[in-house]
């Protein structure tokens, strides 16, 4: 199985509907090739696995381009139609270009003898920052093969495959992406960051309750404390004024008796002068 040179590969492209519009009319253009192989072109459609309506997104002259992001897969379809002879092989990927960005195809290497349509990719990016493609832009590749024997009788691809014809993306392969997330690393870097976040605001939220109440402790304690000092001090004082009380009460006993004796020598007095008349 050897591989068409860039001479070969003209002559047959130029000569044969290999490269047409879906209506059967030949759209080889010789600026394509290169090297080996010819440079298909981004379609018009496409279909982001983070598009927020979930539809099919529509490339035209008003909407020229569609931006893969960072851990998302994404549905291109090329611009032309191919139609595979029976007695080649395809092989197809991506430019270098756009893989040195991190956007790889997932979706298959390789067109079957008989295949005819819009070439389909599934792609992913694996880089760090937003792809961006245009529509009618050369991003695709695609090398023809020799087969030692044409496939026939049912061997080739047909009617009965299932994309045969096909001018759209599936709408199928459009509801299973449409299922759950796409677990890609970015996907769960965002998680994790919005876990974080959660936490952190857990852990400041404690941080003031745990401020304010230590706060209202240290405040009760004080309360306490100043309480325990106030009784002390009030039964202090208490005992200081039931003493005064009490030597106050002594003084005056003395202060009674003592105007008692000095009335009893008055009296004394008086009768002794009585008597000595």
């Amino acid at each position: 199985m050897a591989f068409l040179g860039p001479t070969e590969l003209k002559k047959i492209l130029s000569k044969k509907r290999i490269i047409t519009d879906g209506d059967g009319n030949n759209v080889y253009n010789e600026k394509r090739v290169e090297e080996a192989a010819y440079a298909l072109s981004l379609g018009s459609e496409g279909y982001r696995t983070d598009n927020k309506d979930r539809k099919i997104e529509i490339l035209d002259e008003k909407s020229k381009t569609i931006e893969i992001n960072p851990g998302q897969f994404t549905l291109l379809m090329t611009d032309e139609y191919v139609c595979i002879p029976k007695d080649k092989l395809a092989f197809i990927s991506i430019k270098a270009k756009q893989k040195l960005k991190g956007l790889i195809n997932v979706s298959g290497f390789h067109v079957d003898p008989g295949f005819e349509g819009k070439l389909l990719f599934s792609v992913y990016n694996a880089g760090p920052s937003t792809i961006t493609l245009e529509t009618k832009k050369p991003y695709f590749l695609i090398w023809f093969s020799n087969l030692q024997s044409e496939a026939s009788n049912g061997d080739e691809y047909n009617a009965n495959n299932h994309h045969q014809g096909q001018k759209s993306i599936p709408l199928d392969y459009v509801d299973v992406l449409k299922q759950g997330d796409i677990a890609s690393p970015n996907e769960l870097l965002r998680k994790i960051k919005s876990q974080e976040d959660f936490l952190n605001r857990i852990l400041w939220i404690t941080g003031i309750i745990t401020t304010i109440s230590i706060g209202i402790a240290i405040k009760i304690w004080n309360d306490s404390s100043n309480f325990d000092k106030g009784y002390e001090m009030g039964i202090k004082t208490k005992a200081i004024e039931e003493e005064i009380k009490n030597k106050s009460n002594l003084y005056l006993n003395d202060s009674l008796s003592l105007s008692k004796i000095d009335s009893l020598i008055t009296n004394k007095l008086k009768n002794d002068k009585l008597n000595d008349k």
